[in-house]
C-alpha cells in the first residue's frame, strides 16, 4: 500500500534509490499521506517519536553512529518549529538530517486556519538547502520535484549538513493505492577525495613544518577514518609534535594528551610563553577546553592551519588562521608523515616539557581524589568513568558532565564517547543518547546531569529503547555549574541562575517502566555499579544523589 500523493512516492523512491532507510516520524494528521506511504513500505524502518524535539535529536543518535542521512519527519505548524534545536546542533556538528516537514497549501496561510505558519525557509541560515516542493502532478511539476529532491539529498550525503524539504498537502490525505504512478529520475553522486600528491607544490609549508620544534595537533569533535589514529600515533613519536585530542575527537592513545583542561589548570601565562607551538595544526570542529582556547588566542603560535572538508567559512577559531586545507586529515598527514620519515628532524625536547607537566598534573589528582572524602561530584565520577564496560559507547551530557570527562585520564581506549557540542546545549542530551542505543549493537551508557535530564524527559517516551540502555543521572540540586563559573550575587538574583529543585527521577522511571536505583554514598555506588550492566528486562537508571555537598567548592579547590 502507497500513500496516492504522487509527490510522496517520489521521495520514497529517490531515498530508497540513495541508500536512506531510517525515518523518525512524529504523528499528525497533514503528514499523514508520509506516515502511510513509509510505514507502509518494507524498505524503510520507522519510528514514531512523539514529541518533536526529541525526535530530531533522536535521529541525531541514529545518524551520529551510521555516518548517513536520517529523515525526520512532523506534521505543519508549531510541530516544524519543534525541530529547530536538533537541527542547529546537527548544522553545527556536521550531522547529516533530512528534516521533512508537512505544510498546508500556500494559498491558506494567513487566513487564520490552524496549523498554518510560514514554513518555507524558516530554517535559513541552519541548513544547507531548504526546498518548497510543489503539488503539482503534472509532467513539468513532477520532473522539478525531483530535481530538487535529488540536488538537496546530494548535498546532504556529500556535505553532512542538514536539509529541509517542505511539502504543501492538499486533503484528502489519507487515499491510498496498491500500485507506485511514478517513476522519479535518480541523479547519482560520486564522492570525490581531494588529496596532496607531489611534494613540489607545497614546499613553503614542508619547509615550514621542517623548520619549527614545537608543533601541536589539537584535535576537536571528529568523526576520523581508521587511519588516522595510526598516522597520528606515528607521528606523535616525532619529539617537536604534541598531539592534543578533546574527548569527542574520537582519537584515542598513550602518546596523545587527552585531559586538555588537567593539563592547563593552573598554569601561568609565562608558562605558556614557553610552551606555546610554533605550529598549530586544528582538526574537526568545537573545542570543548575554555582554557586552551583562552591560552591560544592571548597568545598565538605563529602559523595555525586547519584541516577539514566542508566548512562553509575558514573557521578562524584563534583569529590567527594562516592556511586552511580544504582536504580530509588522512590525505594530509600521508604526504607530511611520508617527509617526517624522509628528513628526520632536529632535537627538539617540546614533547618532554609536556610530558612532565602531564606526570606532575596525575600524582596531584592522586592525591587530591586519596584525599577527598565526600561523596562529591569529582570523586564519584571518576570511580563512574573506570567502571564503564571496555567496548561499549558513553554519551556526555553538556555543562558539568563533559568537563569533568575532560580532566580524567583515560585508559579505556575501546570506549568511543560522544556529546552535543556543536551548539552545546542541555536540551537533547537523552533523546540523543537514546537514538544512538538504537542504532548500535553496543552497550549505550549516558551519563547525566539533573537539569539536562529533566529538561529532556519525554526522551524516555518512545518504544524503542534497548534493554540494555544506562543512564547514570548526577542529582545535584540544580545547575551548580554557575556556582564554579558565577562571581557572586545576591541569592535573589543567584537562583535564576541555579535552578534549585527537588525532583528525582523515580517517578518518571515508573511511568516509562524503567529499572531505577537511587544511591548516597560511595558504599551503595560500587555495589550497584557491580550489577548495573548485567542483564535485565528493561532500561535502567541509576540516581547519584550529590545534593549534600558544595561541589563547585570542591572543584575550585582542585584546580586552584
Amino acid at each position: 500500500m502507497y500513500s496516492n500523493k504522487k509527490i510522496v512516492q517520489s521521495l520514497g523512491e529517490i531515498l530508497k534509490a540513495k541508500s536512506i532507510f531510517n525515518i523518525i516520524i512524529s504523528p499528525g494528521s497533514r503528514n499523514a499521506p508520509i506516515i502511510i506511504h513509509f510505514t507502509q513500505n518494507k524498505y524503510f524502518t520507522t519510528y514514531s517519536i512523539v514529541d518533536e524535539r526529541c525526535a530530531g535529536f533522536f535521529a541525531l543518535g541514529i545518524a551520529q553512529q551510521i555516518k548517513t542521512p536520517v529523515v525526520v519527519n512532523c506534521t505543519s505548524g508549531s510541530a516544524v518549529v519543534n525541530f529547530y534545536p536538533a537541527l542547529i546542533e546537527a548544522f553545527y556538528q556536521k550531522i547529516p538530517l533530512i528534516f521533512i516537514t508537512a505544510d498546508r497549501p500556500k494559498e491558506i496561510i494567513d487566513i487564520l486556519e490552524g496549523q498554518t505558519i510560514h514554513q518555507e525557509n524558516i530554517f535559513k541560515k541552519h541548513v544547507e538547502t531548504s526546498i518548497q516542493l510543489t503539488e503539482d502532478e503534472s509532467e513539468s511539476g513532477l520532473w522539478y520535484n525531483d530535481k530538487l529532491m535529488n540536488e538537496s539529498i546530494n548535498k546532504c550525503i556529500l556535505k553532512k549538513i542538514p536539509i529541509h524539504i517542505n511539502i504543501p498537502f492538499s486533503e484528502p490525505l489519507y487515499e491510498t493505492t496498491n500500485k507506485l504512478k511514478v517513476k522519479p529520475k535518480i541523479i547519482k553522486i560520486l564522492p570525490v577525495k581531494n588529496n596532496i600528491k607531489k611534494y613540489k607544490y607545497y614546499k613553503k609549508e614542508l619547509y615550514i613544518w621542517k623548520k619549527y620544534k614545537k608543533k601541536m595537533i589539537l584535535l576537536g569533535l571528529n568523526y576520523p577514518e581508521k587511519n588516522m589514529e595510526k598516522i597520528l600515533r606515528k607521528l606523535s613519536l616525532d619529539p617537536s609534535i604534541v598531539v592534543f585530542t578533546e574527548t569527542t575527537s574520537h582519537v584515542h592513545g598513550k602518546l596523545f594528551f587527552s585531559s586538555i583542561d588537567q593539563l592547563l589548570f593552573g598554569m601561568t601565562y609565562k608558562q605558556w610563553k614557553s610552551l606555546k607551538p610554533h605550529i598549530l595544526l586544528t582538526i574537526g570542529i568545537n573545542i570543548i577546553s575554555k582554557k586552551i582556547k583562552f591560552f591560544l588566542r592571548k597568545d598565538p603560535p605563529i602559523y595555525h592551519w586547519h584541516i577539514g572538508e566542508n566548512h562553509l567559512s575558514y573557521p578562524d577559531t584563534y583569529y590567527k588562521l594562516t592556511t586552511y586545507w580544504p582536504i580530509s586529515p588522512e590525505s594530509f598527514f600521508k604526504i607530511f608523515y611520508n617527509f617526517n620519515i624522509i628528513n628526520n628532524l632536529n632535537f627538539s625536547n617540546y614533547r618532554y616539557k609536556w610530558e612532565n607537566i602531564r606526570k606532575l598534573k596525575i600524582k596531584e589528582q592522586k592525591f587530591f581524589l586519596k584525599k577527598e572524602k565526600n561523596f562529591s561530584e569529582i570523586k564519584i565520577l571518576f570511580f563512574i568513568f573506570n567502571k564503564i564496560p571496555n567496548n561499549s559507547i558513553l554519551q556526555l551530557g553538556n555543562s558539568m558532565i563533559i568537563r569533568y570527562y575532560q580532566l580524567f585520564n583515560k585508559k579505556k581506549y575501546s570506549i568511543q564517547s560522544y556529546c552535543n557540542r556543536g551548539v552545546s546545549g542541555i536540551d537533547g542530551c537523552v533523546s540523543t543518547a537514546i537514538g544512538s542505543s538504537v542504532i548500535s549493537k553496543k552497550i549505550v551508557t549516558l551519563i547525566v546531569g539533573d537539569i539536562s535530564f529533566f529538561y529532556d524527559s519525554n526522551a524516555l517516551w518512545n518504544n524503542y529503547t534497548p534493554k540494555n540502555f544506562r543512564i547514570i543521572l548526577i542529582n545535584n540540586g540544580g545547575g551548580h555549574i554557575f556556582k564554579f563559573i558565577s562571581k557572586k550575587l545576591p541569592k535573589k538574583v543567584f537562583n535564576f541562575f541555579e535552578t534549585k529543585h527537588i525532583f528525582s527521577a523515580e517517578k518518571i522511571c515508573k511511568m516509562y517502566n524503567w529499572e531505577y536505583k537511587k544511591v548516597c554514598n560511595k558504599h551503595a555506588l560500587k555495589n550497584s555499579l557491580s550489577l548495573f550492566w548485567n542483564n535485565s528486562d528493561n532500561p535502567c537508571l541509576l540516581e547519584v544523589n550529590t545534593k549534600k555537598y558544595n561541589n563547585a567548592e570542591i572543584l575550585k579547590k582542585y584546580f586552584f
